[in-house]
């Protein structure tokens, strides 16, 4: 009998480390999700899109590898990238599909990781601070990168890096799609990135008139 219940002991013993295996196999891949969460703002952008074009909200989702996206999309290529997407209002323009910078109302791109997203950024504001003139014969992906970037005059934009996003919010020479200023109109957008409600971004900053991105810190509004 004393033999019977040392066996059984020593096969419980046995199974322990596997079981602890297990368990600890389930909660690394518990807290991989909850940082990926932590790490992934894409809902964010979806309720600012939500707030600002209510039931006229339209998302696309570009094909990355579609030579007939929208040209400003290729400011977002590189390694890591998993998708595009696009929000617009459904009533712009009236008899086409949206293709040009000025139809959309914001641009997020996902990443695989944040260091992704990260170096990304990094790069899109490097290309920023080029002339498009001084590298004609450079190679074509940074050419065409640089195009991408060269929105013109006439709109503005504001390009901006959290978590796996990269975010590119749309701003025209006319008034704002809620009212207001476009200053107000930024520091909201912000605020949907936030966690606490009052922190400071590195964002690619251009007004109406500027024709190129300037690296400001912008504040979220409480």
């Amino acid at each position: 009998m004393t033999l019977l219940i040392c066996s059984c002991n020593e096969k419980a013993e046995k199974q322990k480390p596997e079981e602890i295996s297990e368990s600890n196999i389930e909660s690394k891949a518990e807290r991989n999700t909850k940082l990926e969460l932590n790490t992934d703002y894409s809902i964010s952008a979806e309720l600012f899109a939500k707030d600002v074009l209510k039931e006229n909200l339209r998302k696309q989702t570009l094909d990355i590898t579609n030579l007939e996206k929208p040209i400003h999309a290729q400011i977002f290529e590189n390694v890591g990238l998993k998708k595009i997407e696009a929000y617009s209002n459904k009533n712009y323009p009236k008899n086409s599909e949206p293709n040009y910078y000025e139809h959309f109302t914001l641009f997020v791109a996902t990443y695989q990781s944040e260091i992704n997203a990260l170096k990304t950024f990094e790069l899109i504001k490097m290309t920023s601070k080029e002339n498009l003139v001084e590298h004609q014969l450079a190679q074509k992906e940074f050419v065409n990168r640089v195009k991408a970037l060269n929105i013109g005059a006439k709109p503005g934009g504001m390009i901006v890096q959290s978590g796996r996003q990269i975010f590119s919010l749309v701003k025209t020479c006319r008034e704002t799609p809620i009212g207001g200023t476009w200053n107000d109109y930024e520091k909201k957008f912000i605020k949907y990135l936030t966690k606490r409600g009052d922190e400071e971004f590195k964002v690619l900053n251009s007004h109406c008139g500027m024709n190129k991105y300037e690296l400001k810190t912008i504040k979220a509004s409480r």
